[in-house]
């Protein structure tokens, strides 16, 4: 099911605000957050995996540089995922009225099989903390998808 246009909005403490389409649920993954319509997740081999949705958490980040932050947290995401792989360069984005970078990686999805698309854009606080979120859809149904994920990317408020 594509995403409603309808929003609902979840907060995690005082952390973040995030608003994700209404017929989207958070699912629990033992760690960050992470919202997925119903069937699009699921476990392989004991890892939580999803086929459409986001994921939004905070990383303690090794560096000042948003780039090289940014790097490193996509080096520690694809140590746990050997399919994982650069596709596009880093570009300028707006995440939180703030100033951020996003890049789009490839990867086979553990689920389908099937390629996807992962798009991560990254945020660096003033505390350190380098907050992502993590854009999934198949390849062949990432555009219709796109108009939603750059509005929760827009519309998302981190409160740090």
């Amino acid at each position: 099911e594509y995403p409603s246009s309808r929003l609902r909005t979840y907060s995690e403490g005082n952390d973040f605000r995030i608003n994700v389409p209404e017929n989207w649920r958070e699912v629990n993954n033992g760690g960050d957050a992470t919202f997925a319509p119903e069937g699009a997740y699921g476990n392989v081999q004991g890892q939580f995996v999803y086929t459409h949705g986001t994921q939004v958490g905070f990383h303690r980040a090794a560096s000042r540089n948003l780039r090289t932050a940014t790097e490193q947290f996509i080096n520690e995401l694809a140590q746990g995922n050997r399919n994982l792989q650069g596709s596009s360069a880093y570009q300028r984005a707006t995440i939180a009225n703030r100033q951020g970078l996003i890049t789009s990686l490839s990867n086979i999805s553990e689920i389908t099989g099937e390629q996807e698309v992962v798009s991560i854009a990254t945020l660096l606080l003033s505390n350190g903390d380098l907050f992502y979120m993590v854009f999934v859809a198949p390849r062949n149904d990432f555009n219709n998808y796109l108009p939603t994920f750059q509005r929760i990317m827009r519309e998302v408020a981190v409160n740090q």
